[in-house]
């Protein structure tokens, strides 16, 4: 598989995208800003606070590893594992309510 199969060819970004430079793929991080209509984008590059102004057509974006999917891919539907139980909504416990050995 060849570099250019793991990116895309976009060259407009998003607020929150992952992206690294084409230069110099040692330089990554997240766009957190952008001016003069999406020509140039403001990058914290990760592990830093610093923040750099990159020209769009030296970015692209990055394959993300964990919750993301890479840009294009499809997401896995969750494992049941990973069920989250939201206490912000109000349930109702009787003695029949079945718990599933939470209390």
């Amino acid at each position: 598989m060849s570099m250019e199969e793991n990116h895309c060819d976009c060259i407009a970004f998003d607020e929150g995208d992952w992206v690294e430079s084409k230069l110099n793929t040692d330089v990554f991080g997240i766009v957190v800003g952008g001016s003069d209509f999406g020509r140039h984008y403001h990058v914290q590059i990760a592990g830093s606070l610093e923040i750099r102004m990159m020209f769009a057509v030296t970015l692209r974006h990055m394959a993300v590893q964990g919750d993301e999917p890479p840009v294009g891919g499809k997401q896995k539907p969750p494992a049941e594992a990973d069920n989250v139980i939201d206490f912000t909504k109000e349930r109702k416990l009787r003695k029949t309510t079945t718990t599933e050995g939470a209390a």
